[in-house]
């Protein structure tokens, strides 16, 4: 009785430890492959495709391409090519990854720009928030030229400086009003800031430049400039023009003949 538990209680150790091998050196020609494994295909998703496209999707894949095809899978730097994505203007977060040991994925959601600044030949989108990045791609949105009271490198990403900060805010939210009226939109192609600081605004149709001042109370000037095109613009002769229109000041529009 003795030697039959002996030698079952040897089976078991046996048969644990033959186990216990099969499933160390299993798990050591698993990890030697995921080393062997070479990265063959890169998969760039933008998670808010609908909402924005600002993210070049084809340059992008192309630069991690550069970085990581052909190479292994292990030997490739996930959180160094995620702070790269991530360091982009037009990307709000970044996610590297590996899928099925030869693919490397990134998950990216964009930024949505709503006006563009231009100065000195430099360009910037701004996003609803007011931060600012280099334009790279171009979408349709409101420009902003002229005076722009701001200094700022080209490749310039962030907030615009404490001292223009409430001011860019104020183009921004007034960029988004235009943008979210068909009619302003399909009408206003360009905000041009003078050396007073006015915002004059020019329309697609060639008519007067509109004088419209600061971004302050900017409902009550747009009600005016409806009101411009709806019932005064319509009566005018056919060989009168004005200049300007100017909507900046209280209850008033004032037109200008050249």
């Amino acid at each position: 009785m003795i030697k039959r538990i002996l030698l079952t209680s040897l089976i078991v150790l046996l048969s644990g430890g033959m186990l216990g091998s099969y499933f160390y050196f299993t798990g050591r020609l698993v990890a030697q492959g995921r080393r062997q494994a070479r990265c063959q295909k890169v998969e760039v998703i933008l998670l808010d495709s609908l909402q924005s496209n600002i993210v070049d999707k084809k340059e992008l894949h192309g630069l991690l391409a550069r970085q990581s095809i052909g190479r292994p899978v292990d030997s490739i730097d996930l959180h160094q090519l995620e702070t790269q994505v991530g360091g982009m203007g037009e990307v709000v977060t970044a996610q590297v990854y590996t899928a099925n040991d030869r693919t490397l994925a990134v998950r990216i959601t964009q930024r949505k720009p709503v006006v563009r600044f231009e100065k000195d030949g430099n360009r910037w989108y701004a996003d609803p928030e007011g931060y600012l990045f280099p334009v790279h791609n171009a979408v349709d949105v409101p420009v902003v030229t002229g005076y722009l009271p701001f200094q700022l490198e080209s490749n310039y990403k962030g907030f615009a400086p404490d001292a223009t900060r409430d001011w860019t805010s104020g183009m921004v939210e007034l960029a988004r009003y235009i943008d979210g009226k068909p009619v302003l939109r399909n009408e206003i192609t360009q905000l041009d800031i003078a050396a007073n600081g006015d915002i004059v605004l020019y329309t697609r149709e060639p008519g007067p430049s509109i004088i419209f001042g600061d971004s302050a109370d900017y409902v009550t000037k747009f009600q005016k400039l409806d009101a411009w095109w709806r019932y005064i613009k319509p009566q005018m002769e056919e060989n009168k023009h004005y200049k300007t229109i100017n909507l900046k000041y209280n209850q008033q529009i004032i037109c200008r003949q050249p």
